[in-house]
């Protein structure tokens, strides 16, 4: 239900009050020029509301804070869909809370450049599948933006490696074991790889827990929902671990029945336990033997898109719609 925010206009009750009307609003009085500009303003909310876009002639001025972060976001529009949240106050608070870690003598991971390195590698319209990870590596050199990567020349983490032997059961690219893991391959495709803090104290794991960012990354995942143009396609989640479960279905639930464009989104969505050594193997969906990627191929057919090619290295010669 969309509620007006504009006195509507009185009934005439007789046939001589509208005569009266007639008779006394001129082209040029005070009650004809308000009407044009009601109609004016009615009209341009309109065309805001058909382009999903923001008013930019009262654009919230950012404090310094929140402009230091979002510098490093340079996607064009993931800009435009997170355009209004970046604007609420709670933003502006994790903002400062992160400015004020760098300034002290805590090392800070990722360097700042690469905080958004999820979301300027596939751009909101091009996402097809959305890993959603916990908090960046805190270890030196290690988290550059991308859940579960790690920049060539890094050791592999463990939840990785585990990863890769998953793939190499599911004959969906990866023929080997790869000797780096940097995943920016699979962002070329579409993969989106998110934590849900995008921030961390070297050594702390989740030090930066409860600050503002799960909340940012929930608007991420809902404007996959509320923000995407009509032909961007269907989306498939990999929800590894509870804490990536509970984040992400809860959205899902709420929106995968909305429409765009009059259609409702295609949503396919895997859970597993997460791929780390401590849960790999051990509950009642386990990571390992849970083919995951073979099913998001499937899935990502079914739905009239290319399938990943899940390998890190070579050309991608199976995926007509890799990025630019």
């Amino acid at each position: 239900m969309i509620t007006s925010f504009f006195t509507p206009k009185r009934k005439a009750e007789d046939s001589n009050e509208k005569g009266s009307a007639t008779n006394t609003v001129t082209s040029s009085s005070p009650i004809a020029s308000a009407e044009r500009e009601d109609r004016s303003r009615t009209s341009n909310i309109a065309k805001r509301l058909k382009s999903n876009t923001l008013d930019t002639t009262k654009k919230t001025e950012l404090i310094p804070a929140v402009q230091e972060l979002m510098s490093a976001l340079t996607d064009d529009e993931w800009k435009v869909g997170l355009e209004a949240y970046v604007t609420k106050p709670s933003f502006a608070s994790l903002a400062t809370f992160v400015a004020n870690e760098r300034k002290t003598n805590e090392t800070i991971y990722p360097l700042p450049s690469d905080t958004f390195t999820a979301l300027n590698l596939v751009p909101l319209n091009k996402v097809k599948v959305v890993i959603v990870g916990q908090d960046p590596y805190h270890g030196p050199g290690q988290g550059h933006g991308l859940c579960f990567s790690v920049r060539k020349g890094i050791r592999v983490p463990p939840s990785l490696r585990n990863i890769y032997k998953e793939l190499l059961e599911n004959d969906c690219g990866l023929e080997t074991m790869p000797q780096h893991g940097y995943l920016e391959r699979w962002a070329q495709q579409g993969v989106l790889m998110i934590n849900s803090v995008l921030t961390v104290r070297k050594g702390e794991a989740n030090s930066h827990k409860k600050k503002g960012w799960e909340e940012f990354t929930d608007e991420i995942i809902r404007c996959l929902f509320t923000k995407r143009s009509s032909d961007a396609g269907g989306l498939v989640f990999l929800l590894w671990g509870k804490p990536a479960s509970k984040k992400a279905e809860s959205i899902i639930n709420r929106y995968s029945s909305a429409l765009v464009g009059g259609q409702k989104i295609q949503t396919k969505v895997f859970c597993s336990s997460h791929p780390s050594p401590l849960g790999a193997t051990k509950t009642n969906s386990p990571f390992i033997g849970s083919k995951c990627f073979r099913k998001t191929n499937e899935a990502l057919e079914g739905m009239g898109l290319s399938a990943i090619d899940w390998g890190v290295e070579g050309p991608i010669v199976n995926n007509s719609k890799t990025l630019k």
